[in-house]
C-alpha cells in the first residue's frame, strides 16, 4: 500500500476547510489536482473518504480517521525536527536549578514540562532552599541558575537578575478555619493564633518579623516552624494553624477549595521573583532555553536573561 504523506495532508485540508475549492486554495494547488489526489487515495484504500455534495465536502468515517492520523503524524514529525534542532544547538546535558518553595512548587516543574516536550536528552537537578542558601550554592558553582526573590541584586555587579513576577503575600488557612469568614485581617489581632511559618533566618521570615517590630507588636509565640513547604501546607490544611504565604504558592489548594486566603490590612511589600545567574559564567544552551521558557511561562514576552554590567 503506497500512501504518500502529501495525499494525507490533502485529505486533512478538506476536512478543515469543508470544500475542495477552499482546501486547494489553502494548499496552493488547483482544485482538479486536489480532486485527483483524493481519488487516487480512495483507489488505494478502496473506501470512500469524502462525501461530495452541493454544500461542500464532508469526510467519511474512514476519511476522518485517516485525517486525524495524518495530523498526528505531522505533529510527531514537527516534534522530531524540533528535537533535532535543539540537539544540534547543544540543548542537552544537565541543568542544576535552585529555587525557593514558590518556584519549586509551581514554576520550575511547569517549565521543565515544556522543555521535555521539545527534547528528552536532558537531565535536571532541583534544589529547594532559602534565598541565602541558594545564593551561596550559585556563587560556589553548585547551581547554574536560581529562581528567587532578588530585589537586593539590582545593583550587584556579580549577578544578573531578570524579574518574572511580584508575589502577593496573604494570610492562608484551611477553608473551614473560623477566621476564614473575614474579608481582611490585621497581624496584631493574630498574635495569639497558632502559626505555621518558615524557620528563622530566611529573607521572608525576616520580612515578617520586621513588620511586627516596626509596628511595635509582639511576634506570635505559638509557632510551628518547618523548612518544608509541603509539610507547612499540610499543617495548614489539617489544623487551625494559619500562615503567611504567597498567593501563587497555594493556587492549587484554592482551586480545590482546600484553603482560603485573606488579605492583610498591613500588607507586606511585594517580593519580586526572577531568574538569577552569575555574570562571570557562560550559560549553556540548555540554561538559556530554560530562562526563555520560564519567562514565557509567566507571560513576559522577552528573550533570555542578558548579562548586564551595572
Amino acid at each position: 500500500m503506497n500512501l504518500e504523506s502529501r495525499q494525507l495532508r490533502h485529505l486533512a485540508a478538506i476536512g478543515r476547510h469543508g470544500t475542495f475549492v477552499s482546501a486547494a486554495k489553502a494548499l496552493g494547488m488547483s482544485q482538479p489536482a486536489l480532486s485527483l489526489s483524493i481519488q487516487r487515495l480512495e483507489d488505494i484504500l478502496k473506501v470512500p473518504l469524502v462525501e461530495r455534495g452541493r454544500n461542500g465536502a464532508i469526510l467519511t468515517e474512514a476519511g476522518r480517521l485517516l485525517a486525524c492520523r495524518s495530523e498526528e503524524m505531522d505533529e510527531t514529525i514537527a516534534a522530531v525536527v524540533r528535537e533535532i534542532e535543539l540537539t544540534s544547538q547543544g540543548i542537552k546535558g544537565k541543568l542544576r536549578i535552585g529555587g525557593t518553595p514558590l518556584a519549586t512548587h509551581n514554576i520550575i516543574p511547569a517549565t521543565i514540562s515544556l522543555i521535555l516536550e521539545q527534547t528528552k536528552d536532558v537531565a535536571f537537578e532541583i534544589v529547594e532552599a532559602t534565598d541565602e542558601d541558594l545564593l551561596d550554592l550559585l556563587d560556589r558553582g553548585l547551581l547554574d541558575l536560581v529562581i528567587c526573590a532578588g530585589a537586593q541584586f539590582e545593583n550587584d555587579a556579580a549577578h544578573s537578575f531578570t524579574p518574572l513576577f511580584e508575589a502577593k503575600t496573604v494570610v492562608a488557612m484551611r477553608s473551614d478555619n473560623p477566621l476564614a469568614k473575614h474579608s481582611s485581617l490585621s497581624l496584631d489581632a493574630l498574635q495569639d493564633e497558632m502559626w505555621a511559618l518558615p524557620p528563622s533566618g530566611g529573607t521572608f521570615r525576616k520580612q515578617i518579623e520586621a513588620l511586627y517590630v516596626t509596628n511595635g507588636w509582639t511576634f506570635p509565640k505559638r509557632v510551628i516552624q518547618t523548612a518544608s513547604i509541603a509539610t507547612l501546607l499540610k499543617i495548614v490544611r489539617l489544623t487551625d494553624a494559619i500562615s503567611l504565604l504567597s498567593e501563587q504558592l497555594i493556587l492549587d489548594e484554592l482551586e480545590l477549595g482546600l484553603m482560603k486566603c485573606i488579605k492583610l490590612n498591613h500588607p507586606l511589600a511585594p517580593r519580586v521573583f526572577g531568574v538569577l545567574t552569575r555574570n562571570d559564567r557562560m550559560q549553556s544552551n540548555l540554561a538559556n532555553l530554560f530562562c526563555k521558557t520560564v519567562i514565557e511561562q509567566v507571560g513576559i514576552q522577552q528573550g533570555p536573561p542578558k548579562r548586564q554590567t551595572p
